[in-house]
């Protein structure tokens, strides 16, 4: 996993030479904490590649990039990991293709030679890639399936711009930071923006999935280039036995995948079903103790630790507990700069404290993320079928979505996408959104979602395969890819191993839950492998008490920036609005932590990145957090050491 940056100039010599390096240098050095390991950039002719590595596979000078081959015309940068790379590069030398080194980048390298833009297809992993083609002076950009790997762009009318994080592309010249109020209005919606937009006008992200054609004097050409089985396309047979048999075999076969590596490897555990069962898939075959992390607040719901630990002691792993209080806060400038953009997920402040700790002992960690949207286990889906049968009969999500007039149309949207999780709903922006919001009050938030809705499916299912295009790979995969990259840990999701995914999809709904058991079938396969006192038990989610330290702890730093000067003068929510939540919440008339910190978190980002024509974190005149103490984990001692003498 690395960091990438590239340039396409329309003009080739627009820009001198020795110019286009130096910006090739600034591009590289913004994205220093997601490679630690190296730094390269290559210009020629109105182009530029520049990246920073992590080294995991290969760690050798010959698996540095940019990496080109042995005729001088393909050039690649690569973020990410290619798990069958072996398997390819068998195909490739078999062909006649020669390989200097033994790392999974210059199977992209001669891969594309060989098979050009279908390459991406073949690919098994997470990645995204920037590929020079200079013999037909074509840039060609990918993304992997789920969005494991993000990469943002800018068109400009003299050229495009593209970066693992959109910071990079603030370094080029001339950029503007002007935010994205129809992206803000997403964000107030859902804590996070959904799609190709961003919150800088102008910036998009590359959808996953999807590769991008630049050729000079012409529009970008965005193409899809994989997607899942059509519903009822050769669906899943056998009986119980077998699907649960083959369901374990195909994890097992994804988790190993995911081990490809030249350096220390681990894995999250939460004591969920799905880390348990990386851990459990991982542990037959893994030469010594699984190096496994969890975290916690050490307090009531928020603190699975202890089931963690079951799963630890089943399995002998040098396990690693982190419990984190209000101090954790003390990160939240330092995240305002590595997301980029407002993002109001509070588990990135513990997922951020956690992989700092993780990076200290292996560069590696697998996660469970993924089996809940693809699987089935949110709470919430079948909560919305249920609704679905009450109010619409079972009817389908195209049929509620029949517009009739805008207060028709929300209710319509608010019953289709009833599972979504709101932060400000309709009623509330209505009353809230002061005069810069307003003109965004005539567009629907569920608009944009109408693209994924698919006939055939179960309500579950449907909210599931939403999800898969939406709440992961904009919440939960970007959650996860900042916080840990901001320490230059790589983290893998063995659940979305794309096959597995394939096959999942093509099993019946009723086959896969069970009433209203989320993961039914999944859980039935883990029994001989996880305690049960793991699976069958309410979700719990990798949750931070935000709602409760906002209310106590930080309810001064709350209440400075929420109510101070700067934020008003923005015009983005009316101040009364603000005071009335903040009241409510403070004497528990009514729950906002969610919508609190959100308004927080796009407040941070004001001063962070719109305030100032800086790409450095804000200062502390700037942060009311900042008189919270820095964050400090509290180990729990004892535990690893314990499993370890368990084994001795």
């Amino acid at each position: 996993m690395c960091g990438l940056a590239a340039a396409l100039l329309m003009q080739p010599t627009a820009v001198p030479q020795a110019e286009l390096h130096r910006r090739g240098i600034a591009m590289a050095n913004v994205l220093r904490h997601r490679g630690p390991d190296g730094e390269g950039v290559w210009t020629d002719h109105g182009v530029v590649l520049a990246h920073r590595r992590l080294a995991i596979i290969d760690t050798s000078a010959a698996a540095d990039q940019p990496m080109h081959d042995e005729s001088g015309t393909v050039h690649v940068i690569f973020n990410g990991a290619i798990y069958n790379f072996r398997e390819l590069r068998g195909e490739l030398v078999a062909a006649g293709h020669r390989f200097r080194s033994t790392g999974d980048t210059e199977v992209i390298v001669n891969g594309y030679r060989a098979w050009g833009t279908g390459l991406f297809s073949r690919l098994v992993g997470m990645f995204a890639i920037i590929i020079w083609d200079s013999h037909a002076g074509r840039l060609v950009a990918a993304r992997d399936r789920f969005g494991e790997k993000p990469l943002h762009y800018l068109e400009r009318a003299d050229g495009i711009l593209f970066g693992s994080e959109i910071k990079v592309i603030l370094t080029w010249p001339g950029v503007p930071r002007r935010p994205n109020l129809s992206a803000l209005h997403d964000f107030l919606s859902f804590s996070y923006i959904i799609g190709t937009e961003t919150a800088f006008a102008g910036i998009k992200r590359l959808p996953p999935a999807h590769l991008m054609i630049c050729d000079r004097g012409r529009p970008p050409l965005l193409q899809r280039y994989w997607q899942l089985p059509a519903v009822g396309e050769n669906p899943v047979t056998g009986s119980d036995a077998d699907l649960k048999r083959e369901l374990i075999d195909r994890i097992r076969n994804a988790v190993t995948l995911c081990r490809v590596a030249d350096v220390p490897l681990g894995a999250f555990l939460s004591g969920g079903v799905d880390s348990s069962a990386v851990v459990a898939m991982m542990a037959p075959t893994h030469q010594g103790p699984i190096e496994t992390f969890s975290s916690g607040f050490g307090f009531g719901d928020y603190d699975e630790t202890r089931y963690a630990t079951l799963v630890a002691e089943r399995y002998r792993t040098n396990h690693h507990v982190f419990t984190y209080d209000k101090k954790i806060v003390g990160s939240l400038a330092k995240l305002a700069w590595h997301y980029d953009e407002p993002f109001a997920d509070s588990s990135a402040l513990v997922t951020y404290a956690l992989a700092r700790e993780t990076r200290q002992i292996v560069t590696v960690a697998l996660t469970g993320d993924g089996a809940d949207e693809t699987l089935l286990g949110y709470a919430r889906y079948f909560r919305y079928g249920a609704q679905l049968s009450r109010n619409g009969g079972g009817r389908q999500l195209p049929e509620l979505y029949a517009p009739n007039g805008l207060d028709g149309h929300r209710r319509a949207a608010g019953d289709a996408y009833g599972y979504l999780m709101e932060t400000f709903r309709e009623r509330q922006k209505l009353a809230g959104y002061d005069l810069t919001m307003l003109p965004y009050l005539d567009r629907c938030t569920y608009d944009g979602l109408a693209e994924w809705v698919v006939d055939g499916l179960t309500p579950e299912e449907q909210a599931g395969r939403i999800d898969l295009e939406t709440y992961l790979p904009c919440d939960l995969l970007t959650k996860v890819d900042v916080a840990a990259m901001a320490h230059g840990l790589e983290t893998r999701a063995p659940f979305l191993n794309h096959e597995l995914v394939e096959w999942v999809s093509r099993i019946p709904g009723n086959r896969k839950v069970w009433g209203n058991e989320g993961k039914a079938l999944l859980k039935s396969a883990l029994e001989p492998f996880v305690p049960r006192e793991c699976m069958y038990r309410p979700k719990v989610g990798f949750r931070v008490p935000i709602a409760k330290m906002m209310r106590e702890n930080l309810r001064s730093a709350t209440e400075a920036i929420l109510l101070s000067e700067r934020f008003a003068d923005r015009r983005l929510v009316r101040r009364e609005f603000v005071q009335q939540m903040l009241a409510e919440h403070n004497t528990q008339r009514q729950e906002h932590g969610t919508r609190l910190w959100a308004l927080v978190m796009l407040e941070m980002w004001f001063r962070t990145w719109i305030d100032k024509d800086s790409n450095q974190p804000m200062s502390d005149d700037d942060n009311p957090f900042a008189e919270i103490a820095p964050l400090e984990p509290m180990p729990r001692f004892g535990e690893a050491e314990s499993h370890a003498a368990e084994r001795a």
